[in-house]
């Protein structure tokens, strides 16, 4: 029978931050055998009462539906993960569109392939990008989303011996029809981002001695080409995430290393965090630097709130995350840090949350650290990984807890959270762009959430893999 939860009936954890008129509704479909595994599917999305996802099985790369009982609807196998690789894809009316990279020597094709939703059967297949060369030649290809996730930039790289790398950039609607394309110039790139106006920004950010970003911004039509320093007079740049390109600006999230303060000699030990605001029209650069307070160092920590910390710095910190918006944008740091034996990785943990929310000049609104606590094996590591997503009114983050948190005050320390061994609660963190936060608790029993939401078609509806020996198909649904 199918199991409903409802937020009247669930518990919900007071927060010492005021409470959002959002509600949180959750519903756990019977258990099934697909999901006992520990590795997450693709999820491609939801229809007519099934889900399609793509899989891996025996190195073989499988596009499957399920009804949401989990009895398979059809199974059809795309090729061998060795030449194949998949980049999602959409539910579109009656069809799955798929992007798919086929990758053998000397020839890289982007395609998508479109198949009818009701039997999976061989479908459609549109060549998006295309180059044939010689075994030695170096193809690649990165894709960008935009925050409305209704417009995708697909970036290919074709790096021949002797021939300077040829960079295509293209932008695609959800069907995955081309909008336009353009070759740039660009030198290099490690991230994709692209706003809901089409504007593709191909960014590099390189913290060694160089401390420099440059990055190339396409319409379609014009490009234009910056760069700027980091400065790293009064701290060491550790890591560089390109947040949000509008109205003519460029936002980078830095976080930086005070030498003076660090006495552990591992971890990142991060001090702060700067955010750069660049003016491609005026060539301007501001930034803006937030150091960590009292009680983001404490709760990061998992310390009291009350207790002095001998340093603000936090140890294991890293850049999750970075969600733009048409005002401004959240950037999300966590700790998280892999235990080894001889070498060989045994365990992940996580410890520790926060978002900052800054205005479209990189300025710092307000920020909010979470006590988070997590352990899983090395190789269940993907029921330790969550991402937030974007909602209606704002970001949501839903992942499994200790149930014996629920009920403690915000200024203590919480429990460890060992997965698949502690009883759980699925916790669902709502926050605005004010900063009003709010969290709803739902009973999962033995079970963790893979990996992370995922988006469906309607907006502030979401789409969970629950664990625990059997698992299960979950909505959320914000309103």
């Amino acid at each position: 029978m199918k199991k409903t939860a409802l937020l009247g009936l669930v518990l919900v954890a007071a927060m010492s931050m005021p409470l959002m008129a959002q509600t949180v509704e959750f519903n756990a479909e019977a258990p099934g055998k697909m999901l006992s595994k520990t590795n997450e599917p693709r999820f491609i999305g939801a229809a007519d009462g099934s889900v399609v996802i793509v899989d891996r099985h025996s190195k073989k790369m499988t596009l499957e539906r399920y009804d949401m009982a989990q009895n398979e609807l059809a199974r059809v196998e795309l090729g061998s993960q060795k030449e194949l690789d998949n980049y999602g894809g959409f539910i579109n009316g009656s069809n799955v569109d798929l992007l798919n990279v086929r990758h053998t020597d000397g020839s890289f094709r982007v395609y998508r392939d479109r198949r009818p939703l009701s039997a999976i059967q061989q479908g459609e297949q549109t060549t998006l990008v295309e180059y044939n060369g010689n075994k030695d030649d170096k193809y690649f290809f990165s894709l960008g989303t935009s925050p409305d996730q209704t417009l995708l930039a697909g970036v290919s790289v074709s790096a021949r011996k002797g021939l300077d790398a040829d960079v295509r950039v293209a932008l695609y609607n959800r069907e995955l029809e081309e909008y336009w394309h353009k070759s740039v110039q660009s030198s290099g790139f490690n991230q994709v981002l692209v706003n809901d106006s089409g504007e593709v920004v191909l960014g590099f950010c390189t913290v060694n001695t160089k401390h420099a970003c440059r990055f190339t911004v396409t319409d379609g039509e014009n490009e234009e080409n910056f760069s700027f320093r980091l400065d790293g007079e009064d701290g060491t740049p550790w890591e560089a995430t390109m947040l949000r390109y509008g109205d003519g600006k460029l936002l980078v999230a830095v976080a930086v290393r005070e030498e003076n303060h660090t006495i552990m000699p591992i971890g990142t030990n991060i001090d702060r965090m700067d955010f750069y605001c660049y003016d491609v029209r005026r060539g301007d650069l501001t930034v803006t630097k937030y150091n960590f307070t009292d009680l983001d160092a404490n709760r990061m920590a998992n310390s009291k709130d009350d207790k002095s910390p001998r340093h603000h710095w936090v140890q294991f910190c890293e850049i999750s995350q970075g969600i733009a918006d048409a005002t401004g944008a959240y950037v999300m740091l966590q700790q998280t840090w892999r235990v080894t034996k001889n070498d060989v990785p045994t365990e992940q943990h996580h410890m520790g949350m926060m978002v900052l929310r800054v205005d479209k000049e990189g300025r710092v609104q307000w920020s909010r650290p979470f006590r988070l606590t997590s352990q899983s094996s090395w190789g269940g590591r993907d029921m330790n990984n969550y991402r937030w997503r974007t909602t209606p009114n704002g970001i949501m983050l839903a992942l499994a807890q200790n149930a014996k948190n629920i009920n403690l005050p915000d200024e203590k320390p919480i429990k460890y959270f060992k997965i698949l061994k502690d009883k759980a609660v699925l916790s669902v963190f709502t926050l605005d762009s004010a900063g009003n936060l709010k969290r709803s608790n739902f009973d999962i029993g033995k079970q963790v959430a893979l990996g992370s939401a995922h988006y469906m078609n309607t907006p502030g509806e979401y789409m969970l893999f629950l664990m625990g020996g059997k698992g299960r198909f979950a909505r959320l649904t914000i309103k």
